[in-house]
């Protein structure tokens, strides 16, 4: 059995049309994440691959994340964790009730080529179904984001990006996240027939924070969620969420959404596929 993490924290995008888009606390999560799978989990150094700022390229956050799924063998155990901006473009296949595919933003997005979300979920089918692959995706897709110059000590950033050609045609699409990488209820546990376990920062109509939590810049997920990692690491995928909402409740609106197989969700966190 073999554990593999991939860890992409991107601060720094290159989009000359999109000005004050950087961030501050996403490397920082990858860091902090990186030493809890250490220290609770049994990772080494070895085992963990990391891509930040100017290394987080979408070629190359498509190769590792690529490389990362098809290569797992039975038995394995994989993390994927991705702390940046979230979007949305139009979608092109008609698979989106609302017309739009939501995405992943690297370090060089670019709007005509995207990181979406079809691209990840074909990818995520091709993993050997008996090894385990938990995302953790600490971004907006959806909800309401500012549209004005970000200062850049403002105490919470929301980690979503405008599509700048829908503010060109005058339109505003904050977006719904899509059916074909998650699938919506109003509830925070969803039990649905995907191989992963997937792990997000808020529901659909809410923001990711990225915010100064303990006079250090975080993303307010992934800071609660290494709290209760290292609370509690032998709990559950439903003991994590909860702990992890607990943390989040009564500073942020966001509700983080966890998703998969109810087996999965009833294992222990980072436990090989049963």
């Amino acid at each position: 059995m073999a554990k593999r993490a991939l860890l992409i924290g991107i601060n720094h995008y290159a989009i000359p049309n999109i000005p004050n888009a950087d961030l501050r606390g996403c490397v920082n999560d990858v860091n902090n994440i990186a030493a809890a799978l250490k220290d609770c989990y049994g990772f080494t150094d070895a085992d963990i691959t990391m891509l930040t700022d100017e290394q987080a390229t979408k070629a190359a956050m498509e190769a590792a994340i690529t490389s990362l799924v098809t290569t797992a063998a039975a038995g394995d155990v994989l993390y994927l964790h991705y702390s940046g901006h979230g979007s949305n473009v139009p979608d092109t296949n008609g698979d989106e009730s609302d017309g739009r595919d939501e995405i992943l933003c690297p370090h060089d997005l670019d709007f005509n080529d995207p990181l979406t979300d079809d691209w990840l979920r074909t990818t995520f089918d091709r993993l050997d179904p008996a090894a385990s692959l938990t995302v953790v995706m600490d971004c907006c897709h959806s909800g309401t984001n500012t549209r004005e110059p970000i200062p850049p000590d403002a105490p919470i950033i929301d980690r979503f990006l405008p599509n700048p050609d829908d503010e060109a045609s005058g339109g505003e699409h904050t977006g719904r996240l899509s059916r074909s990488l998650r699938r919506r209820a109003p509830v925070d546990v969803h039990d649905v027939d995907i191989i992963e376990t997937l792990i997000s920062g808020c529901r659909d109509t809410q923001t990711s924070a990225d915010a100064i939590i303990d006079g250090v810049y975080n993303g307010a997920l992934t800071y609660f969620l290494v709290k209760a990692m290292r609370d509690q690491p032998q709990a559950t995928y439903r003991e994590l969420h909860a702990a992890t909402m607990a943390g989040l409740k009564g500073n942020y609106d966001q509700v983080p959404q966890l998703e998969g197989r109810a087996a999965r969700l009833d294992a222990d966190v980072l436990s090989p596929a049963g």
